[in-house]
């Protein structure tokens, strides 16, 4: 009799350990899975999926699924990594309730079909509503002014950025002065004595994922803060 008690301990003892140590490695693989269904690619990808009560994914949630990989291509979204951290995620009402974490290299298409490479974005909120903090060179917003200019039929040189939000351009030997700013999602530089006065950098959608909100230059980068719908991307 005892020895049957034994066994039966011992059998439950690993049964607990199975589901303990066993069933985030298991929701791990079916997570990544479900990525790639959704048409998520990217090198190096993986996903740790966590529960600080392990059974609790059998339900079909998660207290933390973190992602990493780099090359990444989701939706709208195209990095060179990304590193973030999921929370509160529920498999079976495909909902995330959370993400903080860093994506590097993010490319944003622009309005004339070029693209704005975005050094850093680092994600905090909400998994439909988390606000994004965008740092990108001087150069790369001053030569996307730049080229946008010229799409418009303004040939500009000396394109210059200057805190809060100035940016300064000559056009035939004379200097105009304008800002630039967020409007409805969108980035756009304004201009006094320019035709047309008023020029979208990058648009609100149309392969962009980030809805932008202000606009902050500084001595050699662009803070750019917007929000971002990282729920969506992932088809959930």
């Amino acid at each position: 009799m005892r020895s049957c008690l034994i066994q039966l301990m011992v059998a439950v003892v690993l049964v607990f350990a199975l589901l303990w140590f066993g069933l985030p490695f298991g929701a791990s693989w079916l997570a990544t899975n479900a990525l790639n269904a959704v048409g998520f690619t990217g090198t190096n990808t993986q996903v740790q999926v966590s529960a600080d009560l392990p059974p609790r994914i059998l339900l079909g949630h998660a207290d933390r699924v973190r992602l990493t990989s780099s090359q990444v291509s989701v939706g709208d979204l195209h990095a060179a990594s990304i590193d973030l951290t999921l929370s509160d995620v529920e498999f079976i009402d495909r909902t995330v309730g959370g993400v903080s974490g860093t994506l590097t290299g993010v490319r944003v298409p622009a309005q004339s079909g070029g693209v704005l490479t975005v050094d850093s974005a680092v994600l905090d909120g909400s998994g439909t509503d988390s606000t994004a903090t965008l740092t990108v060179s001087n150069d790369q917003v001053a030569g996307l002014a730049k080229t946008e200019l010229k799409a418009a039929g303004v040939t500009a040189t000396n394109v210059k950025l200057a805190a809060p939000d100035k940016v300064t351009i000559t056009v035939g030997g004379q200097t105009k002065t304008g800002h630039i700013v967020a409007h409805d999602g969108a980035l756009e530089a304004v201009f006094t004595g320019v035709t047309p006065s008023t020029m979208t950098l990058i648009e609100a959608g149309n392969g962009n994922p980030f809805t932008f909100t202000s606009v902050a230059v500084g001595a050699s980068s662009v803070t750019l803060v917007g929000t971002i719908d990282f729920q969506s991307l992932l088809g959930l």
